[in-house]
């Protein structure tokens, strides 16, 4: 494009406002709005407040980011999705007395949790120092979110029965219907009983295999369906303790 005073080759957009403006002669030719709209653009962070959130939310916020800069670690994705955690957690546990009682020992423990979900070890004793927190207190903390967390999704797992979860995970190991259905009758027998839908449909699984001698490990079982080896053999002998006591007809 020329210009249309000085017939210059080149036009930039270099104005304050996202001008036209001929590199030449310095005359302005007309507003670029790709670049103004752009310069409107804004990222939306879970660590940045808006005006409609309450005080409370506000204060484990700015504990967030006070914490997240003594320890040095990036804003993304460690101390945002720290953020992510304490909106979307914030009408249930982190307005408890227990939590809020030391807001900036609860973070440090949410922190350290984080951390360790995406890989990055990062150890309480390291943590503690560089924030002069009392060790003890950050230990406790990190149990009650790890308790409080483990407490919720059990509550979300209590919605689907042992069945699904049989089907669901046991389909991933076997493709041998008898099997499942082998499984299934076993919970039919023990599912009054109660207990964790999950680990009791790996116990059922578990069990259903050594009766019929197919030769599936606990420890393959427990990876499926995400409980532990030791969690798969626990619920196995409860069950068949229990089948031990159903008459027979």
């Amino acid at each position: 494009m020329n210009c249309p005073e000085c017939s210059g080759t080149t036009i930039s957009p270099e104005g304050l406002l996202g001008e036209k403006v001929c590199p030449n002669c310095g005359l302005v030719i007309g507003e670029a709005t790709v670049a103004r709209h752009f310069s409107q653009w804004t990222p939306n962070w879970p660590s940045n407040w808006a005006e409609q959130d309450s005080d409370t939310l506000k204060e484990w916020l700015t504990a967030l980011r006070m914490v997240s800069c003594q320890l040095n670690i990036p804003n993304f994705p460690y101390r945002e999705e720290a953020a992510r955690l304490i909106r979307k957690e914030n009408g249930s546990f982190f307005q408890s007395q227990r939590f809020a009682k030391d807001k900036r020992a609860t973070v440090a423990a949410l922190v350290q949790l984080i951390l360790k979900e995406y890989g990055k070890e990062c150890s309480i004793k390291r943590i503690c120092q560089q924030l002069s927190l009392d060790g003890k207190l950050v230990l406790k903390q990190t149990w009650n979110l790890k308790k409080n967390l483990r407490a919720k999704q059990q509550l979300k797992n209590q919605r689907k029965s042992s069945k699904e979860y049989l089907y669901k995970f046991g389909g991933k190991i076997t493709c041998n219907n008898h099997l499942l259905l082998r499984a299934e009758e076993t919970l039919a027998k023990v599912q009054r009983k109660g207990g964790n839908p999950v680990s009791l449909a790996a116990g059922a699984f578990y069990y259903a295999c050594k009766v019929m001698r197919i030769r599936i490990s606990k420890k393959v079982i427990g990876k499926t369906f995400c409980v532990s080896d030791r969690t798969v053999d626990t619920n196995e002998r409860r069950i068949r303790r229990r089948l031990a006591c159903i008459p027979t007809i």
